[in-house]
């Protein structure tokens, strides 16, 4: 057996060196990575500035919801005020059980969530992305500098930037250099304590709400896996204990941390099936394909414009949000040293990471090259997701050790070979400049979307120039470092300030919006208001959307903000029936319990608010049921005349009911109403069938003076259930199996992973 012993432990070192001691500690290494986050975010911290975009329309509203719904005791299956009513929990992206997310409920106050406690959360991930990288990096023996280099790389990248405004997308990934040490240090290492830890870890990131981010992470730790096992074992050794042991490791981690996470994983399957994003082409997947044009953004990240906080003025491929979504940009310095690292091919871990560098940036190329094809055919999962050039974060990834292991070569390793590293920083200063004449003399200009936009030329040369200038002084500043030989700390802490200039010119502004989350939701609080007063006499929903846009000064997502029940929304799932394809909209209208609609005022060219005086009420009976055998025949007869949506209900499943021989009567109450659970009290003079104005969705449960009845799918998107004659309470319950089965799993698979940990230290302190 031929096993280096050296490869199996979690010090290997990168280099033939010395052992002097490390200029900075841990401690002073994580303090500068907080102050430099904290000089990065200091306007949103000052409450100078506020996040933007998505921050606003989705992230808030969840957190609200699902803080506002824990801190008053009930767990936020269900929000009924969204698209008419929708599952809340399966959607991964609200991350109810996210421990960073759940912890914002201990911060509401007054019946609600302040943005500022969710913009300190997403904040405290670029330090964990920090430190995650820095440790990562130092356990592959690169020593405190460099490593530091390395965490605020990582953190500070072009992707985590522009993507703050992203909470499930930044929050995953700032978990994933900590994930690739524990899971490093399970494979290499002794003993079983960091296979537990390790599948605690990333069980618990997959909650953070990205299943994108967390396939392309499972992907990185199978490809890490293989090649930690490939050159530690000769091949004739591949069925030996030690090879099997590191494969049952890694085996056992994606097992736990995949059972760990069902409480989650479970429902959202059973939405994702049931979502307008069940079905995804390849044209569909391919959007935010990295064009190859923009490859010079790694140099020059604002040749094609920009889109912030601040303004959007973006001409480059595709539409303006292509700007954060294909952002490659890790910064001159980590870039020039991660290319002088060709230097140390004989490496192996250097040569992983190159290779993972250029798989990375050839899959975010998309459709416009062959990998991503071959992948969204090939490899499950990936036909699910769009937006390749998001494989950019292990570009990013890659480049940050890379830039660390040649810090620590260029800084306290042998001398030798610095001749190789001058000659490729002189020839990426070359290249910039020569990519920087191209681009001001219009080059690119085919790539443009707006070949003729009067100020292209204008706003080009303008991203272009800070960018050269920063190119230029990084090269100098190394230059310096290699020929004045200057001290370990000094030339650390001046290459971190040139990076740190360079991403704060990139990114400093790219988050500071102006507009204040909570003065946003409250633009209309004189509807806020009417509403809900009106909410105390009738259960009712309004309509804010038509063709001609939004009400103005409302929010799609407002409904979670002040629990008002609302047609609209805005989430990527969506339910594919979240709307009946009726003959007319006042069907809907109608059935869907609206009492205020918005229509356009022809005479102001104005949107304003109007009564809906023949909504039906929440919930009502009708005596006869249409029975369809299709989909097809379901859409063909709501569409039809015959359709009468007040007197009859359209079933898609058997079911006998008997015609009344006398004119019928009824009574409906809502005697209760919350998101998980309604409760009515109900009189019928005949055997009825009782509709309610709520949306059909798996786990909804109805039970008739205590006994359970079936819910039947009603008129395209509502449920519906037979009710005898009489007088009867009704229990109508979300109570989901995929929940219930997930969260038995998870327990049990914490519980597993808790005691392999207190084993593991029990046997390690005997």
């Amino acid at each position: 057996m031929k096993v280096a012993r050296r490869k199996r432990e979690i010090g290997h070192s990168i280099g033939t060196v010395g052992d002097p001691p490390a200029i900075l500690t841990d401690s002073q290494s994580i303090a500068i990575l907080i102050v430099l986050v904290a000089i990065f975010f200091h306007k949103i911290l000052l409450g100078e500035a506020y996040f933007w975009e998505d921050f606003i329309y989705q992230n808030y509203p969840f957190r609200v919801f699902a803080a506002t719904s824990l801190a008053q005791g009930e767990l936020p299956l269900w929000n009924p005020y969204t698209f008419n009513g929708m599952p809340f929990l399966a959607d991964i992206q609200t991350t109810v059980f996210y421990l960073p997310s759940l912890l914002l409920t201990l911060f509401v106050s007054g019946g609600t969530l302040h943005y500022y406690w969710l913009e300190v959360m997403i904040i405290l991930h670029f330090v964990l992305a920090g430190v995650g990288m820095l440790y990562l990096a130092k356990s592959f023996g690169v020593r405190n500098n460099p490593a530091l280099f390395a965490g605020a790389a990582y953190m500070l990248s072009g992707y985590m930037i522009v993507h703050t405004i992203h909470q499930q997308n930044l929050t995953l990934v700032a978990w994933y250099p900590l994930v690739v040490l524990l899971f490093r240090k399970a494979l290499i290492g002794d003993g079983w304590r960091a296979v537990f830890l390790c599948s605690i870890v990333l069980g618990h990131s997959i909650l953070a709400g990205y299943p994108q981010l967390s396939l392309y992470l499972y992907t990185f730790l199978g490809a890490y896996f293989l090649y930690e096992l490939l050159t530690t074992f000769a091949a004739n050794d591949l069925l030996s204990r030690p090879a099997l042991t590191m494969a049952a490791k890694a085996g056992s981690i994606v097992l736990l941390s995949v059972a760990l996470a069902m409480i989650q994983l479970l429902p959202t399957f059973e939405l994702s099936d049931l979502s307008q994003r069940a079905q995804m082409t390849f044209e569909k997947a391919s959007e935010g394909s990295l064009a190859w044009s923009q490859l010079a953004t790694l140099l020059f990240p604002k040749m094609f414009g920009a889109a912030g906080a601040t303004g959007f003025e973006y001409f480059g491929p595709g539409v303006y949000y292509y700007y954060w979504e294909t952002c490659v940009y890790v910064g001159i310095l980590p870039l020039i040293l991660a290319g002088a690292s060709i230097l140390r091919r004989k490496d192996r871990y250097v040569m992983f990471f190159l290779g993972t560098a250029l798989v990375a940036l050839l899959f975010a190329l998309g459709k416009n090259f062959v990998l991503f094809k071959l992948f969204y055919d090939f490899i499950p999962g990936f036909s699910k997701f769009r937006i390749p050039a998001r494989m950019g974060i292990w570009l990013t990834f890659s480049i940050s050790l890379l830039s660390a292991f040649s810090l620590q070569h260029l800084l306290y390793e042998s001398k030798s070979g610095r001749e190789g590293i001058r000659n490729i920083f002189v020839g990426a200063i070359a290249l910039g400049l020569l990519l920087y004449f191209l681009i001001i003399s219009g080059t690119f200009a085919g790539s443009y979307v707006e070949t003729t936009h009067a100020r292209v030329g204008e706003m080009v040369s303008k991203g272009a120039t800070p960018s050269l200038l920063i190119l230029l002084v990084s090269g100098v500043v190394l230059l310096m470092v290699m020929r004045k030989n200057l001290g370990g700390r000094t030339a650390s802490l001046l290459l971190l300030g040139v990076f740190f200039a360079d991403m704060f010119v990139f990114g400093g502004e790219q988050n500071n919006g102006t507009t204040n989350p909570s003065d946003y939701f409250k633009r209309r609080s004189d509807l806020v208001v009417f509403f809900k007063q009106e909410g105390e006499k009738e259960l009712f929903r309004v309509n804010t959307r038509n063709a001609h846009g939004m009400l103005p000064g409302w929010d799609r997502n407002q409904g979670m903000i002040d629990r008002i029940f609302m047609m609209e929304g805005y989430t990527p799932l969506a339910l594919q029936r979240a709307y009946a394809p009726l003959a007319s909209n006042d069907q809907s209208f109608d059935l869907l319990n609206v009492k205020y609609k918005t229509v356009f005022d022809e005479r102001t060219q104005q949107q304003t608010l109007v009564e809906h005086p023949t909504r039906l009420p929440r919930a009502f009976f009708v005596y006869a049921v249409h029975i369809v055998r299709s989909e097809q025949e379901l859409l063909e007869y709501i569409k039809s005349p015959a359709f009468d949506h007040r007197s009859t209900a359209v079933i898609e499943q058997p079911l006998v009911l008997p015609q009344p021989q006398s004119q019928p009567h009824s009574q409906v109450r809502v005697m209760s109403y919350r998101n998980n659970r309604i409760e009515l009290a109900v009189e019928t003079s005949h055997d009825g069938f009782l509709v309610l104005s709520e949306i059909f969705y798996p786990g909804w449960k109805a039970y008739i003076d205590g006994v359970e009845t079936p819910i039947y799918r009603t008129n395209y998107n509502l449920r519906g259930m037979p009710v005898p004659a009489g007088t009867h309470t009704i229990d109508v319950r979300f109570e989901p199996a995929t929940f219930s089965i997930g969260m038995w799993i998870t327990l049990a698979t914490l519980t597993i992973c808790a005691a392999g940990v207190i084993v593991s230290l029990r046997r390690r302190a005997s």
